[in-house]
């Protein structure tokens, strides 16, 4: 089927939304593509995010993705390189970082997702740190609006300062393939600790091609 009943969905929800602030105070755009290279998936992003019209986050990834020998789980190394804006300026961050991600699909046809994310950050004007991610992802075992719904809780530990600095919660729809395109919409709650915990959302748009 050409036209599916998402699509206007999809395009009602991403014209409101970039037309305003919706529940969300930031908005975010990432596009990703994957191709398989002599057996290993080789992965590239770019990201944008804005907060009240003003650009002050991008990067782009590019890394690998292997099997090993463990069923299903896969072993990546990547590199990220980010802008962010500061004091009218954009600084630099070079992100060095592997990860092991395991699926399991459980009998009761929930589609678990277990990620472990080892980051190696060299920040400008701040130096070098460690960053340790652990996110659990499960889809749901049923459909709305022509897509699957899914859930994801990420925590981040900063190393170098031995705390908890940042939790987050997706709830999101990944859309059936448009052709080339998959589509994909979330809502992200984010929970950050500098001197105290503040906290914002993000209302993200995927593309994947």
């Amino acid at each position: 089927m050409l036209f599916k009943p998402s699509y206007p969905i999809i395009v009602g929800m991403v014209v409101l939304c970039l037309s305003s602030n919706c529940l969300a105070t930031e908005r975010q755009l990432k596009l990703s593509n994957k191709t398989v290279l002599f057996g290993a998936n080789l992965r590239g992003e770019v990201e944008a995010r804005e907060d009240k019209g003003v650009l002050f986050r991008k990067h782009a990834d590019l890394g690998l993705r292997l099997h090993t020998s463990v069923k299903d789980l896969m072993l990546g190394v990547h590199y990220r390189r980010i802008y962010s804006l500061a004091a009218g300026r954009w600084v630099l961050e070079n992100r060095p970082y592997i990860q092991l991600e395991q699926k399991i699909k459980a009998n009761n046809k929930l589609g678990w997702r277990f990620r472990v994310r080892q980051e190696f950050r060299d920040r400008e004007e701040k130096g070098h740190s460690k960053r340790s991610r652990f996110r659990a992802k499960v889809t749901l075992p049923y459909r709305l609006f022509n897509a699957n719904p899914y859930v994801s809780h990420e925590y981040y530990y900063d190393l170098s300062a031995h705390r908890l600095s940042q939790a987050r919660i997706d709830l999101g729809l990944t859309f059936d393939q448009f052709k080339t395109v998959v589509p994909r919409l979330s809502f992200k709650l984010i929970a950050k600790q500098k001197e105290n915990w503040q906290t914002s959302s993000a209302l993200v748009l995927s593309i994947a091609f």
